[in-house]
């Protein structure tokens, strides 16, 4: 079975591409023909095949009116070629015209005209957008598509009303479009990292949402433009991502409003007031579109559809995650309200054994997508109807690796603090790729969930964060490794330079004199590594920095880290106790937790 990436998209947002996806399955519509008698033709004048067969298959393919591979349609990637060199491989990638402007041969003469198709992954993402909202149809038996009554609704409508109406009627179906105009109806203008912050499962590394109050204190002291447009355009999670593309489509039928939102966020003693931008209200059209949804209108509720690629996005064990997920949905589909012993004895019917934190999480999961799912404190009731959830043939087995592991026995001990901040788990295991995110999210659970103040600095020649209490402050290294940490002797080295530079706070040693986002109150350092394990011989290196630097520090384990906050939000250790001991020159272990 191939594997497929529906239900969540990030970039697609030209309806009027995805229309001209529509198009290749509908012979006689305007862009069919156009195909079959223009953009193919020119793509084989001008060699821009993949290989030269490919002309007469797609025109065989376009002809004959039948559901299409999915890999025809999406086409190949660019193998050892840079993506901008590849050449045509799929019947959607000859269905996007690109952006920019290219010179080519035709029959023998220079011509110059925009790129007439896109790559393979540009062209996947309007794939991926066309069965989400269900203008495909997926066949998961022997990956196919075709096209249904709505898209062959959308490809011949005539005017922009009955354009936006399919479209609109498409996105109330789409269940995140549902859960962003819940949000907006409900708590009105939001920027979108709160929109973000409550859209998907929150406590997995693929729905990740930047801290807005984290955001605003970096844009307020960016040191220039440069690093202020950085911060607009390329600093943001993927949930926020989500939640600026729906509210997108949704401007574009009048049903959002992008409006700028001044927001003031205070960390510690420090007050920070600055606009954002991407920041959305919802109309009075959409609250009636959205009451739709609802059955709140006179108009039958619209069914949402659900493929099950949506019930987890980029955890290591996602198809497990997806299958339990699955079969509560399935177990919730007759509307009959459920409590969570009745959700866990069905699951274990089906040869899954969960505890019921872990379920009460997937409840909240559920809801965060979008799905209209009521609790009364005790029960669980599925408002709606469900189309396209296909179930799994096969029992998936529970992944058994570190991150798993050590994320399933954390879930069971943190009864205080938000477990969103599980993700923390993901990004300490993950590697290189998610060392930011990690960076980031430990001084969100800091400062947002425990109240300490800190800041997360990162870049060049500065550690990742710091963070401090009365007069005891801290320096931060995050390490994200996903077979354990070991403390090179380059890596020992510049800690020894961050403390050293902090002990004598020079500029002219550094001259963005980090340091200063300590309180002038602060008199007392310590540093601390963090990340998934940790290896080798932790203590010597710790007490060479030492032996450098005159100042202590310790490695802590990101479980640790969170047992610790658990118990100091549950009021079980006071954070001075907590900070203490950062100076115990090994690795510090939270003997503090309730069953």
């Amino acid at each position: 079975m191939a594997n497929r990436t529906f239900g969540w998209i990030q970039n697609p947002s030209s309806t009027d591409t995805l229309r001209n996806i529509l198009g290749i399955f509908v012979p006689g519509s305007d862009f069919h023909t156009f195909m079959v008698s223009e953009r193919l033709p020119l793509l084989a004048s001008a060699g821009l095949f993949k290989t030269p067969g490919l002309y007469m298959d797609f025109q065989k393919i376009l002809r004959r009116n039948k559901s299409i591979a999915y890999d025809i349609l999406k086409g190949q990637g660019a193998g050892s070629e840079s993506r901008s060199k590849a050449k045509c491989s799929g019947l959607a990638q000859a269905a996007i015209t690109g952006q920019q402007f290219k010179e080519y041969v035709v029959d023998g003469k220079k011509i110059r005209i925009k790129k007439p198709y896109t790559d393979d992954w540009t062209a996947d993402g309007f794939l991926r957008w066309a069965v989400s909202l269900g203008f495909l149809d997926y066949n998961y038996a022997d990956d196919t598509c075709c096209i249904t009554e709505s898209g062959v609704s959308l490809v011949m409508a005539k005017t922009p009303k009955e354009k936006n109406t399919i479209l609109g009627r498409a996105y109330l179906s789409y269940p995140p479009v549902c859960r962003v105009l819940g949000l907006l109806a409900s708590k009105g203008h939001l920027t979108k990292f709160e929109i973000g912050s409550q859209l998907g499962f929150t406590d997995e590394a693929g729905f990740t949402s930047f801290p807005q109050n984290i955001w605003v204190q970096a844009y307020e002291e960016a040191s220039d433009d440069k690093e202020k447009k950085t911060l607009r355009s390329d600093t943001e999670g993927s949930s926020d991502k989500y939640a600026r593309m729906i509210c997108g489509w949704l401007e574009a039928i009048g049903w959002v409003n992008k409006k700028p939102k001044t927001v003031k966020e205070n960390i510690g003693a420090k007050s920070y007031t600055c606009i954002i931008t991407s920041a959305f209200e919802i109309t009075d059209l959409g609250i009636a579109n959205y009451n739709k949804a609802l059955g709140k209108s006179k108009d039958p509720r619209i069914s949402k559809f659900v493929y099950r690629e949506m019930l987890a996005s980029k955890a290591s064990d996602a198809n497990y995650l997806r299958m339990r997920r699955s079969i509560i949905l399935m177990y919730l589909e007759n509307h009959t309200p459920r409590t969570l012993d009745e959700i866990k004895t069905y699951l274990t019917s089906k040869n899954i054994k969960e505890d019921l934190t872990t379920i009460k999480d997937d409840m909240t999961g559920l809801i965060n997508i979008g799905m209209d799912i009521e609790y009364d404190g005790s029960c669980y009731i599925l408002n709606d109807n469900i189309e396209k959830l296909a179930p799994y043939q096969e029992q998936i087995a529970k992944d058994t690796t570190d991150t798993v592991a050590v994320k399933n026995r954390a879930r069971l001990r943190l009864h205080n603090i938000d477990h969103k901040y599980l993700t923390l788990i993901d990004y300490a295991f993950s590697g290189k790729d998610k060392c930011i995110d990690f960076e980031v999210y430990t001084i969100d659970l800091l400062v947002n969930e425990l109240a300490f103040n800190g800041v997360h600095l990162g870049g060049t020649r500065k550690p990742d964060g710091i963070f401090y209490h009365n007069n005891n402050g801290v320096i931060i290294d995050n390490k994200a490794y996903s077979k354990g940490f070991t403390i090179s002797r380059g890596m020992a080295d510049e800690m020894t330079r961050y403390v050293q530079e902090n002990n004598d706070r020079n500029p002219e040693r550094n001259p963005n004199q980090w340091w200063l986002n300590f309180s002038d109150n602060v008199n007392h350092f310590n540093f601390v590594f963090i990340s998934s394990l940790f290896k080798g011989n932790i203590e010597l290196m710790l007490n060479n920095i030492k032996q450098s630097t005159g100042v202590e520090g310790c490695v802590l384990t990101v479980e640790n880290l969170l047992y610790f906050a658990d118990a100091i939000k549950g009021g079980d250790m006071h954070k001075d106790a907590f900070i203490d001991q950062f100076g115990a020159g090994k690795e510090i272990v939270c003997t503090i937790y309730r069953t």
